[in-house]
């Protein structure tokens, strides 16, 4: 093989394999950026769900977010996490514009039987309540006896559906229901932990919650 030919050979050479290593750095690049995008509208969505729910005097804790974006959803948003978790807040958020409160603050169904009910609208995105059935007997303005009756459940129309983790008591009169919304929006599933609290007070022998 003559100078000329062997140059061109080892040039080609180092061409095919160059290219054929594209790919794999590709998608190296492509898989950390789509995890970093991930990880940031994590954190994101957090925060801007914290701020609605203090902003309208929610009694919720959010934790344990859950983003899987495609790629097919980053190229989308220009790799813009913070743009894509704003459209997933504003996405729900328009639906819960026009219904943030159930107009009763609980059920009793039988004797010293109640329901728990706090809004879950924001951030379940629409018109829905987080529940909880439990029975207690007051006595005298003093709650004697109490005990849950199954898990928490959610009730109207909302983008992010309710799995209930479990629920408890905090002292004599609130009760805490914890549990995990998820949902596909914007291409990509979402999931998150939250935790709802109803306060209720004693007459002198029921319970009535505060409005929530």
């Amino acid at each position: 093989m003559n100078l000329h030919k062997k140059i061109a050979f080892t040039t080609v050479l180092v061409a095919i394999l160059a290219f054929s290593g594209t790919p794999s750095a590709m998608a190296s690049t492509s898989g950390h950026d789509r995890s970093t995008f991930n990880s940031s509208a994590e954190v994101a969505l957090q925060e801007k769900l914290s701020n609605i729910a203090s902003t309208n005097n929610l009694d919720v804790e959010f934790g344990e977010f859950k983003i899987d974006a495609p790629q097919s959803t980053i190229d989308e948003y220009h790799g813009d996490a913070n743009l894509y978790a704003e459209s997933i807040a504003k996405a729900y958020e328009e639906d819960t514009a026009s219904n943030t409160r159930e107009t009763k603050n609980a059920s009793t169904r039988g004797t010293a039987t109640y329901t728990s009910s706090v809004f879950s609208g924001v951030p379940a995105g629409g018109a829905c309540w987080v529940k909880q059935d439990f029975r207690a007997t007051v006595t005298n303005y003093k709650v004697t006896s109490k005990s849950l009756l199954g898990s928490s459940y959610q009730t109207g129309v909302c983008v992010f559906q309710w799995s209930p983790n479990y629920s408890w008591f905090e002292g004599n009169l609130n009760v805490l229901s914890k549990g995990t919304f998820h949902a596909v929006v914007k291409g990509g599933p979402v999931s998150f932990a939250a935790t709802f609290k109803a306060f209720f007070h004693t007459n002198k022998t029921s319970l009535y919650q505060e409005f929530q």
